[in-house]
């Protein structure tokens, strides 16, 4: 008995979306993988303590903050009979509260398939590449029904294939959920938001990151936390970093933001790579970080400045002496 579809529902989404697989939840969980099945179809529900495990797993993989929260909403009301109170934006209709998602409808996946073959898109694959997604296995799934629509995704898809919201099979309701027609044209993309560490305390934020502590978990506040829109792409647990500094200059100058892709072997960086490093305990240098270009020499590991009068060489790196390590994979300068 599904008792728990919208749980169960909202649950997949964010494991596909993520690219979270569902044996690493069975493994946090500590429990069987047809456990993990019976929660994704909704038949059952994970006690308070496994549902706080589930959600700090979440905030770690960088899921989107706003279906955490729907996630916390819908289990609140399964475990209390009580619906909480809607958020501020959530729209109604008829006196009824709109849903957070889309019905994936066969009528809705035939209007799209339809359109994909006029454009001569055969997979979702080309489909994903023709819309500019980064989750193939995401499209894949909906194209399937295997998932309901996401009004961003959707409203994407739509635009790509030059479906008319008016044309499309939903109800009045649903297409409220849509974006305005037009806005993927116009620049905007499907985008999720990475805080933006600032240096100063960026050697505490990664010693977090680097000791699984849960103090990195703590949710962020869009409104009050600087952010950063993630590019297409973007890999799971990037991190978003404030340079503060001239000593990589002019490559990377001070007060702009970097990307950076979290490493877990030394020998996996390409040599000439810009990285970011927390020195661990067992270096000289612990408790700093450093944005440096890796090199190595006859086996060993350098870390350089780009700018020779204001940087320093740190030589004789162990990958001991190394907490975290991640690749900046992209900038963006300061324009304020």
């Amino acid at each position: 008995m599904r008792k728990y579809t919208r749980f169960g529902e909202l649950l997949s989404a964010i494991l596909e979306m993520s690219e979270i697989k569902a044996i690493d939840i069975a493994e946090l969980l500590e429990c069987s993988s047809a456990y993990i099945t019976k929660l994704k179809q909704g038949s059952a529900l994970p006690n308070p303590e496994q549902f706080q495990k589930i959600l700090n797993h979440f905030r770690r993989m960088n899921a989107d903050e706003s279906n955490i929260e729907k996630l916390i909403r819908i289990y609140t009301q399964y475990r209390t009979g009580i619906s909480p109170s809607p958020p501020e934006n959530t729209g109604t209709a008829g006196g009824q509260k709109i849903s957070d998602v889309i019905m994936n409808t066969p009528e809705l996946r035939l209007c799209i398939k339809d359109a994909m073959m006029r454009k001569g898109l055969t997979s979702a694959a080309a489909l994903t590449k023709y819309m500019g997604y980064d989750s193939v296995h995401t499209i894949e799934r909906l194209l399937n029904g295997k998932l309901n629509w996401f009004p961003d995704v959707l409203s994407s898809v739509l635009e790509s294939l030059e479906i008319s919201h008016d044309d499309a099979p939903l109800t009045p309701s649903e297409r409220l959920l849509l974006l305005p027609e037009g806005i993927f044209g116009a620049g905007g993309m499907l985008i999720r938001p990475l805080p933006v560490v600032d240096w100063a305390n960026a050697a505490c934020h990664l010693e977090t990151l680097a000791g699984n502590s849960n103090a990195v978990m703590r949710k962020w506040d869009p409104e009050s936390v600087e952010t950063v829109a993630a590019p297409v792409g973007t890999r799971k647990g990037t991190q978003a970093f404030r340079i503060y500094g001239e000593s990589m200059e002019p490559t990377i100058n001070d007060g702009e933001i970097i990307f950076c892709e979290p490493q877990y072997k030394l020998e996996d960086i390409p040599n000439g790579k810009i990285v970011v490093v927390k020195f661990s305990e067992r270096s000289p240098e612990s408790g700093s970080i450093v944005c440096k270009r890796l090199r190595r020499d006859k086996g060993a590991v350098i870390l350089s400045s780009d700018n020779a009068k204001e940087g320093k060489i740190f030589t004789g790196i162990h990958p001991l002496d190394i907490a975290w390590i991640g690749i900046v994979s992209k900038k963006i300068s300061d324009i304020f």
